[in-house]
């Protein structure tokens, strides 16, 4: 009687994906060329697998395109407490925010891509719209936390945030890839704080 060997059970040699990794997949998409590129397809021969994958994790196309839409506004709103204005010296607290925004953000051309894309998609997507107006509404609403150290007038603080918040996004879409633009960067950075400070109650 000869011992049987044991059987060896097939593996795949990829990975099982995630959620997640479609999505990431498609946010690449998505900065190429906007929503209209997303195509399910597409994917899933950039992910190597067939497209029957895709429905493990999503009923439609339009299920990943909320989904897409859902995480992308979950995570503008994390990542604020990264500039979070703490409490410190109002001055040096405004430039360190300034200079996440506009000098870090000028160095990620996909994120800005993505950004730009959804903002194009709201125009003809309600979905989108709303969710593009509830990260602007707490990106202005944090800017007046900074602000409300400079000014005890509610509708100055709030033109202010929203005139900084503008300028912001105006700012990062003229300077983000540009080389040898960090000068300026840095004189935008200068120009916007020394605005913001020029509103303070006592000048």
């Amino acid at each position: 009687m000869t011992d049987a060997r044991p059987t060896r059970r097939k593996t795949s040699e990829k990975a099982q994906l995630t959620r997640d990794d479609w999505l990431d997949a498609a946010a690449g998409e998505v900065a190429a060329g906007g929503f209209g590129h997303l195509r399910v397809l597409t994917l899933a021969k950039k992910l190597g697998v067939t497209r029957g994958s895709f429905y493990w994790h999503f009923k439609d196309h339009e299920d990943l395109v909320v989904s897409f839409l859902d995480r992308w506004r979950d995570r503008r709103l994390h990542e604020l407490q990264y500039w979070k204005p703490k409490g410190g010296d109002v001055e040096t607290e405004l430039r360190q925010i300034l200079e996440l925004l506009l000098t870090d953000a000028s160095r990620n051309i996909r994120r800005l891509q993505v950004e730009l894309a959804v903002r194009d998609f709201a125009r003809r997507n309600d979905y989108a719209a709303e969710l593009v107006t509830e990260v602007d509404e707490a990106r202005i609403n944090q800017n007046c936390e900074l602000y409300e150290r400079l000014s005890s007038d509610p509708q100055r603080i709030r033109d202010l945030s929203l005139l900084m918040y503008v300028a912001t996004i105006g700012s990062q879409v003229v300077l983000t890839g540009k080389k040898g633009d960090a000068e300026t960067i840095r004189r935008v950075e200068d120009l916007m704080a020394r605005l913001a400070l020029g509103q303070r109650d006592d000048n």
